[in-house]
This record gives C-alpha cells, structure tokens and sequence, in this order.
C-alpha cells in the first residue's frame, strides 16, 4: 500500500508541476476554471473564460476525466456537491479532480446547514480526487468532506484527498448525530442506502483546528454497514488542535467499519481537550474493524485542557471492541492523560476481539493524570480472542504525588476471566519512575481481579523504588517474591540502561515525508551492559524489524530496540 500511495503522489505532483511550468492548458476539452473574476455565463475551459461561483460547478455536467480548478489564494464561498448527476462517468481509471491553480491554495469557505452539510460532498462518484484545497467551515457546516454512496450496492471505487488543509468543522450545536468533522466517511449513507466503499486514501492533508480548546474534531470519522468501508490508506497527516465536544467518543482518526487499512505517518497531538465523557477520546482508533496495521505514528498530548472536570481516555491508540486480526506496531506515544496503548476487548453485537498485536512501540511518560490506570490497558475483561504484547519499551517519571497509586505498566480491569488461547506477555521493558503521594512507583502489573491464561516470558522490570506486582489478591513486593509465585518464566530485574530515559520528548519530523518511525525515541536504545540484551525469548511471526528497523536476531533483545 505504500508504494500505491507514493505512485498517487507522484502522478498528483507531475499534473500540477506540469501545469505551472507550462501554464494553463487552455481550451482543453474538461478542464475548467472558476476564479473570483469569472463569469458564470462562460465556458469555463480557460482562466480567461473562467466560472465564477461553486452553484455553477454544482449545476454542471462534467465529461468524463473532468479537471476544476479553482484560482489559489482565493475564497470561493458555497459547498460542493459531486454525485452521478453531475459527475456521471467519473471512474478509477478516468478520475475526476478538484485542484488549485495559480498560486497557492483555494479556499472553499462552506456556508451549508444541517447535521448532514459538509463543504465537499462526495456521493458515488468513482475515481474523485481533492488535492490541495482548504476546506473552512464558514458557518455551521458539519463536515468538511463526506464520503459516501446512496446510490449502489456496488462499491463506489478510488478515493483520493491530498495535500489539503481543513478546518473548523465539528457536530453542530443541539445535532442528534455525532456526524461532524474533517472527514467523514460513512458506509450507511445518509439516505439510508449501505453502498460500499473501495480504495480510499487520505494522504498529507493538515486537519485541524485553530487552538488547542477549539471545538472541531474528529480528523477523520464516519461509520460503515458492517464492515462496508474497504482498502483505506490513512498516510502522512498532521492532525492537531481538535478539542471536540464534551460527549465525544471516538478518536481524533477513527477507522469504524473498515475491513483492510494501513494508519501511518501521522502526528496527532493535543486532541480532546473538551472532552468530559468515557468512551473517548483517543489518538487513533480501530472499532468493529477488521485487519487494519496501525504504524509509523506519533501520538501526544491527548488530554483533557486546561485541567481535568469529568470522564475517561485520552488515549494514545486504541484498539476497541470487535477489532480483530490487526497490528500495532512501530508507534511512539507520549504525555497523553489516558493509556499509551489500549485493548479494548469488547464485542459490540456479538462481533469478537482479536486476534490482535501490539509490539515495538514505545510509551514515555504516558497515563499522566491516570485516566486509565497504566501505560497500557486490557480492559475491561479477559480478551476472548488471542492478544499479543511483546518487545515493547513503558517508560514513565511522572510526577503522580497527587494520586494514592502512581499508574501501572500493564493495568488490566474491571473483570476477570481468562485469556484466549494464542495470548502472549513477552519481551517488554517496563521502567517505573512514576511516584504517588506516598512516595511508591506504580505495580508492573495491576491485576486485581486475576485475570488469568496469558503466557508472560522474559519481560524486564525495573524501578529504584520499592517494586509490587499486584495479581489477584496478592502483593508482591520484590523480584524474588515475583519469581517464587511461578507467574512468568524468565522474568529479568535490572536498569535496561536507556540512551536517555526521559528525553524521548516531541519528535521533529514531518509526516508527509515520513518513511519509517521517528527518530527522537533513540533515548530508549540500549546501552553496552544492559541487562536486556539478547535476554529475551524468540517469538514466531515477530515481524523481522524492531522499532528502529534493526533485523532482529534470535533470541532478541528485551523491548522495542530488539535489534
């Protein structure tokens, strides 16, 4: 899927280089212009014969592998409308495309109303591309871009939105629907007709909003029909600044009914800072979803803002109920209010979790007001479908003295039961500097109802305080004590001897250019001498690469440098 997205870039790019090198292709048959200083009664096949306003794209025919280009540096006030009237013959292989053209970005400035508005509306229209547009919510739009079909049972197919700016847009004020936000791509269509959808990318676009506090939110959301909503690359966005409202649930990026997605790239950070409900909200989330890889991303500061007043979350990644068979790998989450990593192992409708992985990603300073009790979280019961965590790096030093318990590694509630077959605890460093009021580190596992049935191997532990492992209901206050109750085999004490613990901080980088994970968690590589190296067990089907892409030897290294 990676070189697919490259491939779309690259054809995106040559168009619009082209273009400008050569200036507008006047005349050519189904490309049109619209520009401030147009003119509705023209033909629109030049920018000299440039349309004025969106009601003329909206009420115009285009011929099949249509361009529209709007003049860049310009507001265009209205909200596009694309549909089989309008665009009937748009396919993968002839797509039709929304541009800029001149100098800078278009500014689509929405002025629709309703639960369902949305700047641009995208309804069965195969092959649509948006590409370096602004979409900004003008009044009391829901949406910047709906994706949906309400028009076949056939899958509209090859969605394309790129190199965009959208922003300000969130559920209206006293809407019943949590319909609302950047993109919304929804498998149940408004009219009530569950169109599938194919082949949606959503590359190098900044969603956002204007402060930390402000209301829009989420990036991307949506719901499908089971799961309708296939083949989805979500690659290379800047995702920042969406508080949201105060009952959102969900994710800044929320994958829900989709079937096959890779989420990578992306930096989203200071995301929920309205939120006062549970059930959200997190970084990135997969719910009822199916074989989604989620990787290569930075997640930070999802938190409630300025201070805390009421619900749950604010978590890094979440995989949530009825996901199953996917992965996540690679990622670096830190200083989010809520678990680094969660599993939420519930099954919505009877669909089940798991299988599901978690390995080779790094948590620093993650749980910083303890929203959820640990850096990350298996809740709220035993996963009825196999669960493996291994070779991941939990570091945190927060300062929890205003707490009676400082966050766990590992916090498993609010029920017991025991782990599906194929479940798996293996190879990960839990580094605990945290401290509550009394001056304690959290427990490396927080388990108080004595979930039971995963196997735990070779994990590393480590804290200059005194160290507790809570199971069941039972304390254990010493390694010796942890090794005598038989829980773990192979179980290692010692200072995993980080690079610089503590100073993985915020990353540099840019996620449109990204190619692999960020460099600045290089805090957590291992040091000659650490107690990690190669003291870890070999784990089939591992991957090959740890998180800094280093082959990994057998038997690894303990935690996410593995390598």
């Amino acid at each position: 899927m990676r070189s697919r997205r490259l491939s779309v870039i690259a054809a995106l790019l040559t168009a619009a280089t082209s273009l400008v090198a050569l200036g507008p292709a006047h005349g050519a048959a189904g490309t049109y212009y619209v520009s401030p200083n147009g003119d509705d009664n023209n033909s629109g096949l030049s920018p000299s014969e440039a349309w004025r306003t969106i009601g003329k794209v909206n009420a115009f025919t285009f011929p099949q592998g249509s361009l529209v280009y709007f003049e860049g540096g310009q507001t265009f006030t209205g909200c596009l409308v694309f549909d089989s009237g309008n665009v009937p013959n748009s396919s993968a292989t002839t797509p039709f495309r929304v541009y800029s053209y001149g100098s800078g970005q278009a500014t689509i400035r929405s002025n629709c109303t309703g639960d369902y508005s949305a700047a641009v509306t995208v309804d069965n229209v195969s092959g649509f591309r948006l590409n370096n547009v602004k979409l900004v919510n003008g009044g009391t739009t829901a949406a910047g871009v709906l994706l949906q079909n309400q028009e076949s049972s056939e899958p509209t197919q090859s969605i394309v939105i790129s190199n965009s700016r959208i922003t300000g847009f969130t559920t209206p004020a006293g809407s019943s629907s949590s319909f609302g936000g950047a993109i919304q791509i929804i498998g149940y269509a408004v009219n009530g007709n569950n169109g599938p959808m194919n082949d949606i990318q959503i590359l190098d676009n900044h969603l956002y909003g204007a402060s930390k506090t402000s209301a829009d939110g989420p990036a991307i959301g949506g719901w499908g029909y089971g799961q309708n909503i296939t083949d989805v690359m979500v690659d290379g966005n800047n995702v920042y600044n969406l508080g949201m409202l105060p009952k959102t649930v969900g994710g800044a990026i929320t994958a829900n009914g989709w079937n096959g997605a890779v989420i990578q790239h992306n930096k989203v950070h200071d995301i929920g800072a309205n939120v006062t409900s549970c059930g959200g909200t997190a970084g990135i989330l997969a719910y009822t979803s199916s074989h989604i890889t989620i990787r290569y991303n930075e997640v930070y500061n999802v938190e409630p803002y300025p201070s805390y007043v009421s619900g749950c979350d604010w978590d890094g990644i979440d995989l949530d109920g009825g996901v199953d068979n996917s992965v996540v790998e690679y990622n670096y989450t830190h200083d989010n209010a809520g678990n680094g990593l969660l599993a939420y192992v519930d099954s919505p409708g009877g669909k089940p979790w798991g299988p599901n992985t978690f390995r080779y990603n790094i948590s620093e300073n993650d749980d910083t007001i303890k929203a959820q009790g640990g850096l990350m979280g298996v809740v709220p019961r035993a996963p009825t479908g196999a669960l493996s965590i291994y070779g991941n790096t939990f570091f945190s030093n927060v300062n929890q003295s205003s707490k009676s318990t400082a966050s766990a590694c590992f916090f498993f509630g609010y029920a017991g039961g025991t782990w599906a077959s194929g479940s798996q605890i293996k190879n990960n460093i839990c580094h605990l500097a945290n401290r509550d009021q009394y001056g304690r580190p959290g427990h490396f596992y927080y388990n108080p109802n004595g979930q039971t049935g995963m196997p735990i191997s070779n994990n590393l532990y480590y804290t200059t305080g005194t160290p507790w492992w809570r199971w069941g209901g039972t304390t254990h206050s010493s390694f010796a004590a942890w090794q005598a109750a038989g829980l773990e085999t192979g179980p290692v004490w010692g200072n995993p001897l980080f690079a610089s613990a503590g100073n993985g901080g915020t990353c540099s980088w840019t996620p449109a250019s990204g190619t692999g994970p960020q460099p600045c968690p290089s805090a957590y590589r291992l040091q000659s001498g650490s107690p990690a190296l190669r003291a870890g067990v070999n784990i089939v089907g591992n991957g090959g690469l740890d998180y800094f892409q280093d082959p990994i030897p057998n038997p690894p290294n303990i935690g996410a440098d593995a390598g």
